[in-house]
């Protein structure tokens, strides 16, 4: 008998799989359906900055204000509480259905809208918040400091008002990630999911135009957080999910190697159906057996670079092996 219990942000999971944030589980029968299939945990799909803000200014095009400052704040805070209703409802909804833990996710590029909508997500039940920060370094204005700040003022400004534990969702567009990840664990975070796969573009030749990328992740995707995480893990305290390219089974050990605390599912539920996160949890559980491990604590982190004593192979392997020839 294997054990696949793991815990992640201070919740007790019964294994490492959690449908990550997405259209899976926008619905109360959504989560059921993954609860179900046997995830360890969801998150549910993000409520996003823009949404609130164009509920916000929605009210305000039927409302006269007249220069009032008061007024307008009033107007402002009510778009803010009435545009999560829905959001709270299903956090609410969810927590009475089902008994694995819940995780809300806010995506957000500022500070100025979260403190209330977090404190009000952890009044109604979610036991823990993952924040998708998706700021695009993209503006050649913009030094890494600046954008470093906007990390850590979404954080901090989060922290200080609940009370139950904070992941963030980054992207791989920092000057230094164990940096980063060191900073935003000092501030309050929990846990660091790697990594957030930003919206892909596209071009169509035939019309000239900008169109949406495969919003769906490969497995060759993989590699660049198993990387970080096997870099990262047991040299920063926070716990690791891994997010992007992984698809069956030996993926998600592969992440549990390199450190992950746990292991996010998206693409391939979309692909093969929610039952695939039963396949996962078989495949993961014939891989422990085949290797006489009973849970995964036996294996977790012992191919990271911090359990290793060839460092090297963590950061130029692909350099060292094109130098000796060497194919393996």
């Amino acid at each position: 008998m294997v054990e696949l219990s793991t815990k992640y942000m201070g919740m007790d999971l019964r294994n490492p799989l959690i449908v990550a944030s997405s259209g899976l589980v926008n619905s109360l029968e959504g989560v059921e359906k993954c609860a179900e299939s046997g995830a360890g945990a969801v998150v549910l799909k993000s409520l996003f900055e823009e949404q609130i803000e164009a509920d916000t200014k929605e009210l305000m095009e039927h409302i006269w204000l007249n220069g009032h400052t008061e007024a307008f704040d009033y107007v402002r805070g009510m778009g803010m509480s009435l545009g999560p209703s829905d959001y709270l409802k299903l956090i609410e909804d969810v927590k009475k259905k089902v008994t694995i833990p819940v995780i809300a996710s806010l995506n957000c590029v500022s500070a100025k809208w979260w403190v209330d909508y977090a404190k009000q997500i952890e009044n109604t039940g979610a036991d823990a918040l993952e924040l998708n920060i998706s700021v695009m370094p993209s503006d050649p204005n913009r030094v890494s400091e600046e954008i470093e700040k906007q990390y850590y003022d979404i954080v901090e400004g989060v922290r200080r008002h609940i009370n139950i534990p904070i992941a963030v969702k980054i992207g791989p567009f920092f000057t230094s990630i164990a940096r980063m990840a060191r900073e935003l664990y000092r501030r309050g975070v929990s846990a660091l999911v790697l990594f957030n796969r930003f919206y892909q573009l596209d071009i169509d030749v035939d019309s000239i135009k900008l169109v949406g990328g495969n919003p769906l992740s490969s497995p060759k995707e993989m590699n660049l957080p198993l990387r970080w995480i096997a870099l990262l893990s047991g040299r920063i305290e926070c716990d690791f999910a891994a997010s992007t390219g992984v698809h069956n089974g030996i993926d998600a050990i592969k992440m549990i190697l390199a450190g992950a605390k746990a292991v996010q599912i998206c693409s391939v539920l979309y692909q093969n159906g929610v039952e695939q996160i039963g396949r996962v949890q078989k495949e993961m559980e014939d891989w422990m057996k085949g290797h006489n491990f009973e849970s995964l604590s036996d294996f977790r982190g012992i191919l990271s670079q911090e359990e290793s004593d060839k460092s090297e192979l963590y950061e130029r392997l692909q350099y060292i092996k094109a130098l000796s020839g060497k194919k393996d």
